[in-house]
């Protein structure tokens, strides 16, 4: 049974990427060039543009003001993917690997009601070319699957290997929750508003070390869209604010209130509200990080090679335009 399944698997494939070169041998048009060819499969210019479309979904007019520079660089990236596309396919040919009918008949549905008004009838020559595009999209995705994407597994004790072995990598940092008040100081600004800035700062500084609530405060004062939520800048880690302000946070004390602090930005008021310290993750809490690394690793050496053979099994040629 389960050689009669390939055997008609093997026979769907071949029968498609024969029709399809069959149809376009009729239909193909005299604007509509070969553009290139990688093994047996031919991209021509309508394979490119619509790739470029696909990349860039304005209406034509848009693209005629897009610079000539822009232009290019997609029409290379269509190119690049389509060239990808198509290594990946034929390595499915050449395996007999091959795409559910019923599934690609479920896609293509799908990408029939984007276009309206379009029928096999009325343009049988565009019909074929996005079959048969849609076609080599799924055979490469079934291909890719197989070689790289089904190989990509770890098992726990594998997991929990890499964890022993690299255990201070998995360190959860010192992290700060902190609230601020922002006076806002417009680099254009002159010594005399920067004054009149700051002098507003110290007053609202006055005022927090009063007692007065930071959170009411920061909401009526602050001109920074954090007023919003009482001046919170939640939990982050230190090196991620500015380094004025990530210096100061860091040598404070939680329920602390800075003196002024000048950036970029104008004059903050901070509130450190607290500290977590740093710790060592257990396995637990890493093993879901240790698995994506471990995978992610793993997938690119299997992906890379895969193409790099590939690259070298179907040389291109690129037809003058």
């Amino acid at each position: 049974m389960r050689l009669l399944t390939r055997v008609v698997g093997v026979t769907f494939v071949l029968l498609y990427c024969l029709s399809f070169s069959v149809a376009f041998a009729e239909e193909q048009t005299a604007e509509d060039k070969d553009f290139l060819k990688v093994g047996n499969i031919v991209l021509t210019n309508m394979d490119i543009d619509l790739r470029v479309q696909e990349l860039v979904p304005m209406q034509l007019s848009f693209h005629g003001g897009m610079k000539a520079e822009k232009l290019a660089e997609i029409k290379e990236q269509a190119v690049d993917e389509l060239l990808t596309i198509s290594y990946k396919a034929l390595y499915a040919i050449n395996e007999e690997i091959a795409v559910d009918p019923a599934s690609f008949e479920n896609e293509w549905q799908k990408l029939l009601s984007k276009y309206k008004d379009f029928t096999e009838k009325s343009q049988p020559y565009l019909w074929g070319k996005l079959r048969a595009g849609l076609y080599r999209k799924l055979l490469a995705k079934r291909a890719e699957d197989i070689v790289v994407n089904d190989r990509v597994e770890f098992s726990d004790e594998e997991v929990s290997s890499a964890y022993a072995k690299h255990k201070e990598m998995f360190i959860q940092p010192k992290t700060y929750t902190a609230s601020h008040i922002l006076v806002k100081v417009d680099p254009a600004s002159n010594a005399e508003e920067r004054q009149l800035l700051k002098s507003r700062a110290e007053d609202l500084l006055d005022r927090a070390r009063a007692g007065e609530d930071f959170y009411n405060l920061a909401y009526y004062e602050s001109d920074d869209r954090s007023k919003y939520v009482g001046g919170s800048l939640g939990t982050f880690q230190g090196g991620q604010t500015v380094r004025e302000f990530d210096e100061v946070v860091q040598a404070m004390q939680p329920g602390e209130i800075s003196d002024l602090v000048k950036t970029m930005y104008g004059f903050h008021i901070i509130k450190l509200d607290d500290t977590t310290e740093a710790r060592q993750l257990t396995y637990e809490e890493a093993a879901s990080q240790i698995r994506t690394q471990l995978e992610e690793t793993k997938r690119k050496e299997l992906y890379e090679a895969w193409m790099s053979k590939l690259k070298e099994q179907y040389p291109v040629e690129r037809f003058d335009q």
